[in-house]
Order: C-alpha cells, then structure tokens, then sequence
C-alpha cells in the first residue's frame, strides 16, 4: 500500500511539473510567435495544411513521400499541454480563390472549349516509334533554337495548350541556344506538299518556373509565349492539361510523341513525327531503379510528387535526345483526336533502357500554368 500510494504521490507531482512546464514553454513560445490551434489552416514555402496534433497526423509518411518534403520540411504551429502541433500537410492543396467545383479552375474551362470543337481525324489511323498521321496530334510544336550562326535547329518539343502558349521542359529554353520559334502543322519536315502549309510563328516571350535551376531535374517546366495568335485548323489545335493529380488509370493508353534521335548509334534524329506506346510507372518503384543504378546526381531527393515516370515494357521505345519538352499523351478518344497531356518530357537515362524515362507531372503545376495562361 505504501508503495502504491507512493508511486501514485510522485506521478501526479510528476504531471504536475509537465503542466508548469508545458505552461512555461507556451509562454515562451507566445513572446516569439503566435500560437496556432488546432484546425488552423497553415502554410509553408513548399506546401500547405492543416494545424494538427503530431500523434493524429496519421498519414503523414505517404503525404511527404506524394509531396517530396523531408523532415525539415514540416513546421510546427505551437503546442498541447504534453504535444508538438504540427502544420500536417494536405495532398489536395488549398488554392487562394475560393472554388466550388473542380472544373471552376481555368484549365478545365479551357479544356471544355477545346473539346466543344474537336473533329473527328478524317485520315486513317522516337525510338522505334510509329509514324504518326497529318492532324493526328496537332497539338504538336517543335521548338527551334538558334546558336549565333543564325541557324535554327529543331532540338526540342513542345504542346500547343491556347492560341498563345505553348508547354515545355524549361531545360529546353537554358541552353547555349535560344528559343527563336515555334513550327506547328506538319509531321514530315521532309514532304514539300506539308511544307507549304507549315505554321511557324515568333517566340515573343521566355516563361521560366520560378524553382527551376539546371543543377538539378526538379521543376523543370516552362512556357514560350508567341507573338502572335495561332488560327486553329484541323493541323493546328491545342489539348487539354490533365488536372488529376494521381497517376492515369493502369490501363490508360499512353503515347510519347516527338522527332528526336531514332538511332542511339548515329544520334540521328527522325524527320517524321514519331509516337511510342508508354506505360507508367509508380514512383516508388521508379525511384528504386534510379537509386540502383546510380542515378541520384541531379535527383538528390529521388523522384518526387511533381514528377513521374514512364517506359516501354519492351525497352524499345521511349523519348530520347531531341524530343525534350514534347508531351506524354493520356488518349482519350482516338477518333475525336481527345488528349490530355500528362506529362512533360524531362529526363532519363540512356533511350529504351530498363530505368524509366522521367516527366515533369503537369498537374502539379497547374496553378502555375493558369498564371501565366490563363491570368
């Protein structure tokens, strides 16, 4: 009984002292910063969330992992009598303008435009790619650079996604050559008849993602804005962003398209518009094939949330030198030419090799895209 009572004595002493000091230290943290409650929305740099007890943000784990935030990354909003509250973030991030509905924001509704005017494709229906038919992807751009020679090469790709803009990798537009022009309109640069009627128009404006730096693959998305309106046609047309922020389903029907190297030998690029079936692939197990081959330089914090990836099965088709930029095409109606673009071509290692290729996830910088786009 003594024992007992004892032991009963010193843990409520013992409670006692915590509160004090859980009291003090609230204190403390009050003459430094305001305390925030829980259920207080808060922010941070790299995401937003929710003020929540450190032991009920229960998915935090998957939610670092989706957004590719370390263990520094998550800040604190104050404390409990006995616990930390933390900022837990939110995979569906909260946007300034209040919106009701998912297809309120300015992609969707440009998207539904597009759709309203799709025509059906009136012709029949990349690395050991197929060629591709005259309007079946024109949405399409080849980006040409210039070196101070004055001569314009075509070494990147790109989507056609207004009248005035179109979606890149911002790697594309950092090089020692500069983006002077944009060509739409044709698939076979070498057919004189398509030639005649090729659409080339002036690159007016460079638009860089804030976050992007050569140092390393992240944010590696960019906008070339032109100076003068596209007029659409059944060449000519541009294609929706896809705004999920999950991958597409397992059995989606993917095409990476673009007129990069078809031979890894002689790096000789394809004259024809090439498209190559892709199938995604999850991050984690991306991230694993990267990690074991060696391939962290420029993704020291692996692949993260507003990245994915895609390969071939066969390891015989893929994106290569040359079509950096072009798009990862989610096909939704073949016949209607009905597209989303999914991602933007980033990276990879080798062309048609066993570690998937690497994509700037679109929808991870919607709101950055609609700035611009759609302001």
């Amino acid at each position: 009984m003594y024992s007992k009572h004892f032991k009963l004595q010193r843990s409520e002493a013992y409670t006692s002292m915590l509160l004090l000091l859980g009291s003090m230290f609230a204190a403390l943290l009050g003459m430094t910063t305001a305390q925030m409650e829980v259920g207080d929305p808060c922010q941070k740099q790299n995401y937003k969330g929710i003020c929540t007890e450190a032991s009920k943000c229960t998915d935090l784990p998957y939610s670092m992992a989706q957004l590719g935030l370390k263990r520094r990354d998550i800040s604190r909003c104050g404390f409990t009598t006995f616990e930390e509250i933390i900022c837990c973030p939110t995979l569906s991030i909260p946007t300034t303008t209040i919106k009701t509905r998912a297809d309120d924001r300015p992609a969707v509704r440009a998207c539904n435009e597009i759709d309203e005017l799709l025509q059906p494709l009136l012709t029949p229906h990349i690395l050991g790619g197929t060629p591709v038919e005259l309007g079946e992807y024109p949405h399409m751009v080849a980006i040409g650079l210039t070196d101070t020679d004055g001569a314009v090469e075509y070494n990147c790709g790109g989507t056609l996604i207004s009248k005035s803009y179109v979606l890149t990798a911002a790697h594309c537009l950092v090089t020692r050559q500069i983006p002077v022009t944009v060509r739409m309109g044709v698939v076979n640069f070498t057919d004189t008849e398509q030639m005649k009627a090729v659409v080339e128009i002036k690159i007016k404006k460079v638009h860089l993602h804030p976050d992007y730096t050569s140092a390393n693959v992240y944010n590696d998305v960019g906008l070339l804005e032109l100076e003068e309106e596209v007029t659409y046609t059944n060449n000519v047309f541009p294609t929706c962003l896809y705004t999920d922020s999950k991958d597409p389903p397992a059995n989606s029907v993917l095409y990476v398209t673009g007129w990069g190297v078809i031979n890894r030998s002689t790096r000789v690029k394809s004259d024809v518009l090439l498209k190559a079936r892709q199938t995604i692939v999850d991050n984690l197990k991306c991230n694993e094939s990267y990690v074991d081959n060696g391939l962290t330089r420029r993704n020291r914090d692996g692949i993260i949330a507003s990245q994915m990836c895609a390969h071939d099965p066969g390891l015989t088709k893929d994106a290569c030198q040359g079509d950096s930029g072009g798009p990862l095409n989610l096909v939704v109606d073949e016949a209607l030419n009905k597209y989303r673009v999914v991602g933007v071509i980033s990276a990879g290692f080798s062309c048609g090799s066993a570690t998937p290729g690497l994509y700037t996830r679109v929808s991870a910088f919607l709101d950055w895209i609609e700035s611009i786009v759609w302001p």
